[in-house]
């Protein structure tokens, strides 16, 4: 018995085919309509409403700040209510808790670095499929990018990496005192957070994109001379005659195929005999089916940098067991799994 092939050219029916058509329709609606909310959010947080919201207003308090007319600010307000943006309580508007944290100066993330880094994705993800050549990022994106994806040195940082540590005691104990290179290292959000909690730890940052080099050296000035970052392609560093590296973590997730081998050698030489290098498992394929769209795009444009995406830890550790580390373990820990490798 033979599979019959679906044709295009077979006849629906045609109630079938309006069904068909509602629900394609109704599957764009709802993407439209997180675009249109993520616009307002944009243009909200531009004119500085979101700001003023942290605290509870009064309609009047808010028509005053806005200088808009009743009814248009019912609907505008009313169309935030309804994206979860801000509430009402009692005669009061403000803005929702987990809003009022992304406009935080001490927030762990910063919303208009969020919006930049969809927006930038929003380019690459259309020219993926327009473009003739794979779809690179501009150095605005890049650096939105970077920005956009880890969390922001401060209270709230310090708690997300210290439960990492407490998970990967041989790098806690290796970098506590001691120097830390960090490969790939974006705008160093993660090493400036470790940097904060050991005084004693000292550290240099590698990172290929000369904008968020830029960046990270800017966040890193406040540390003085303990934390170096370095516009290079990691391949080119060398300290072979320096003191050596007591740990590195190397964000691995952002290395095409052709530069993963010549890093991993780079890294073992750059280590101490005994060094830790730290791996993170960052990607992986989600059973929740709300979020198989995010991961899909995001391995659509990351295709097109022939970066292999989703690698998963046991992947990693024949990474770096083929360039002769010797792996420690796997680590589960509050940011996924961790491989922990040495150099012998």
């Amino acid at each position: 018995m033979t599979d019959t092939k679906p044709s295009i050219d077979q006849p629906i029916d045609s109630v079938d085919r309006s069904e068909l058509a509602r629900s394609g329709q109704a599957r764009i609606s709802a993407w439209s309509h997180g675009a249109q909310a993520l616009a307002l959010l944009a243009a909200a947080h531009e004119r500085g409403w979101l700001m003023f919201l942290r605290r509870p207003r009064t309609p009047a308090e808010l028509a005053t700040f806005t200088g808009m007319e009743d009814a248009r600010l019912a609907a505008l307000v009313g169309t935030l209510e309804a994206s979860g943006v801000v509430r009402r309580i009692g005669g009061f508007i403000e803005l929702r808790p987990e809003f009022a944290e992304l406009v935080a100066d001490d927030g762990l993330y910063a919303l208009e670095d969020l919006l930049a880094r969809g927006a930038a994705m929003n380019r690459l993800v259309g020219d993926s499929v327009r473009a003739s050549e794979p779809a690179r990022p501009t150095k605005e994106e890049s650096l939105a990018i970077a920005r956009g994806f880890v969390w922001r040195p401060g209270p709230r940082g310090r708690e997300i990496y210290r439960g990492m540590l407490d998970a990967l005691p041989e790098f806690a104990s290796a970098i506590g005192s001691g120097r830390l290179l960090d490969v790939g290292c974006g705008v160093a959000g993660a090493m400036l957070t470790a940097a904060s909690m050991f005084p004693g730890m000292t550290g240099v940052g590698l990172e290929v994109e000369p904008s968020v080099a830029a960046e990270a050296q800017r966040r890193a000035a406040k540390f003085g001379d303990r934390i170096r970052i370095i516009a290079t392609d990691a391949r080119d560093f060398d300290e072979a005659e320096g003191e050596g590296f007591d740990a590195c973590f190397w964000a691995q997730p952002f290395f095409p195929a052709d530069t993963r081998a010549d890093t991993l050698r780079m890294i073992r030489r750059a280590l101490k005999p005994g060094g830790v290098l730290i791996e993170q498992e960052m990607e992986v394929e989600p059973q929740d089916e709300d979020a198989r769209l995010g991961f899909a795009l995001r391995r659509l444009v990351f295709a097109g940098w022939n970066v292999p995406f989703a690698r998963t830890a046991e992947d990693l550790r024949a990474e770096a067991t083929a360039e002769d580390f010797e792996h420690v373990r796997i680590a589960t820990t509050s940011l996924g799994r961790v491989v922990v490798s040495r150099r012998p």
